[in-house]
């Protein structure tokens, strides 16, 4: 597939989005799509790639996942004019501004995952024809995502397999806490699940923002912070995963880092290291 193929397909899409809009037929899309396939013809009509124009092996198909990201980040920053008018659109569909899809807690978690997953994801596998572009699409815009989870996992192998699972299963309280370094672990349990919570404070405040974008929870400090989630009857935590991130990348990385590397390997250390607090909450 070469520019001019992808182009041909978007427009092919936009046709079937329109005809679904309008009630002709029940062609399925998702909110974002519309916007950002009418902005990225325009953008692709004006970029100039060499190699597409020069060699007839020439395949679009392995570089999209750059040449999207380059797009999205253009669509969200960009002061041009077909920047600003696109950005507009696609905050009135969506109903959001425009996400940072590659820096992790530069934007709204659900925002950043929705616009990779279906604006990205899901659009271009129905233009190229192609599932495994999805797979490639999340491994290059969710890069850090990854990586911060990959971390995570080592914290379970390291901390919580390790003396902290059976620390949070016989407490007595919902709550538990430490000062591991400069970060603080909280740990919350409820509905069967357990909340762990990286932090670490410095000067100004932080307001938490609830699924709606409203505000629910105000520290009259700033807080960097990233939370996960996993069963609480699991000792493995095999199903844990990212649940927010209010830091940048490389301080999410350092907080994790900073509970494995500080967690006694002594019993009696950790039960002083880890302990029981009323203070720590959901929110």
């Amino acid at each position: 597939m070469h520019k001019k193929d992808l182009i041909k397909g978007l427009r092919s899409k936009l046709l079937k989005i329109a005809g679904s809009v309008n009630g002709h037929n029940d062609h399925r899309w998702w909110k974002g799509q519309k916007a950002f396939a009418t902005y990225l013809i325009e953008y692709l009509e004006v970029l100039v790639i060499p190699s597409d124009e020069k060699y007839d092996f020439f395949r679009i198909e392995e570089y999209l996942p750059k040449i999207l990201a380059d797009a999205f980040e253009h669509l969200r920053v960009g002061t041009d004019e077909l920047a600003t008018k696109h950005r507009a659109l696609y905050e009135e569909e969506t109903g959001h501004l425009v996400p940072n899809i590659i820096d992790l807690g530069m934007s709204h978690m659900l925002d950043q995952s929705g616009a990779v997953q279906t604006t990205l994801g899901f659009l271009m596998k129905d233009v190229i024809g192609e599932s495994w572009i999805e797979a490639e699409i999340d491994a290059y815009c969710n890069a850090q995502s990854h990586v911060l989870q990959h971390t995570f996992d080592k914290f379970v192998r390291s901390v919580y397999r390790k003396g902290m699972y059976e620390a949070i299963d016989k407490c007595k309280s919902r709550g538990m806490a430490g000062k591991f370094g400069r970060t603080e672990l909280r740990s919350y349990v409820m509905a069967g699940r357990v909340m762990f919570t990286f932090a670490r404070k410095r000067k100004g405040k932080t307001v938490y923002y609830g699924p709606d974008n409203k505000p629910f929870h105000t520290l009259p400090y700033r807080e960097d912070s990233v939370s996960f989630v996993a069963e609480d009857s699991d000792p493995l935590a095999l199903g844990a995963g990212i649940q927010s991130v209010q830091a940048n990348f490389k301080t999410s990385l350092a907080m994790i880092e900073d509970v494995v590397k500080y967690w006694p390997g002594n019993p009696r250390e950790r039960k002083t290291a880890f302990k029981a607090s009323e203070s720590v909450s959901l929110g």
